[in-house]
C-alpha cells in the first residue's frame, strides 16, 4: 500500500486524521491511491472494530480511477454538526433532505461524490467547516482567502488559526506516541 512517506497506516491517519481521533473535529477526509481498493477494505474492518467503542468510524465514501476517498468520522459529533440551523439550511439548498439522519446524509453525500463531475463543495459541513468559509469558498471560487490551513478562511482568521494550533497539537501527541511504540489505538486512548 503507497503510504506517501509514513511508515505505517496508523502513522498516516495520525497525521491526517487527528483531530477526529482526539474529539476536537467531527470527521476528516483522507484521499487514497485507487490501486490499494482491496486492502483499504481491510483495513477499514479492522479500524472500524478497533475504535467503534470510542464512536469513530471508517467509511469509504467514494473508488474512481483517480482516488479511494475516506471519511474518519465522529458519530456522535457529525450527527450534532448535522443539526446544526445553519448547516442544515445550506444542505437543503444544495438538494439534501430536510431532517435527514446523519446516515442519510452521508448516503446522499456518497451519491453526489460519485455520480457528480465536480466536488460537492458541501462536504465542508461534514468535516465541521465554518459555515461562512464554506460558503466564502463557493462565492470566490476557492480564490481570495484570508488565510489557508485545513481550509482556506474567510471569516475569522484568529479563531482559525487557533483550531488550526489544535489540531496541529494532537497531530503532534499521537505521532510521538506512535514514535515511541504505541499502537493509534492506545496512543488515541492515552490523550
Amino acid at each position: 500500500m503507497k503510504l506517501f512517506g509514513f511508515t505505517s497506516f496508523d502513522e498516516l491517519l495520525a497525521y491526517n486524521c487527528a483531530p477526529v481521533l482526539a474529539g476536537i473535529k467531527p470527521a476528516n477526509l483522507l484521499s487514497l491511491m485507487p490501486d490499494d481498493a482491496e486492502e483499504i477494505d481491510a483495513l477499514l474492518v479492522q479500524y472500524n472494530a478497533q475504535f467503534a467503542e470510542r464512536g469513530i468510524v471508517f467509511r469509504r465514501l467514494c473508488a474512481c480511477t483517480k482516488r479511494v476517498l475516506i471519511l474518519v468520522y465522529n458519530e456522535e459529533q457529525l450527527a450534532q454538526a448535522l443539526r446544526n440551523p445553519g448547516y442544515q439550511a445550506y444542505l437543503i439548498a444544495a438538494g439534501y433532505e430536510a431532517g435527514a439522519s446523519a446516515e442519510d446524509y452521508l448516503y446522499r453525500l456518497e451519491q453526489r461524490l460519485n455520480t457528480q463531475k465536480t466536488f460537492p463543495h458541501e462536504i465542508g459541513v461534514f468535516l465541521g467547516y465554518p459555515l461562512e468559509d464554506i460558503l466564502g469558498f463557493v462565492l470566490n471560487k476557492g480564490t481570495d482567502c484570508k488565510y489557508s490551513g485545513y481550509w482556506k478562511v474567510y471569516g475569522d482568521v484568529p479563531k482559525a488559526r487557533s483550531i488550526f494550533a489544535a489540531y496541529e497539537r494532537f497531530r503532534d501527541i499521537i505521532l510521538q506516541k506512535l514514535a515511541a511504540g504505541m499502537s493509534l489505538k492506545v496512543a488515541v486512548a492515552t490523550l
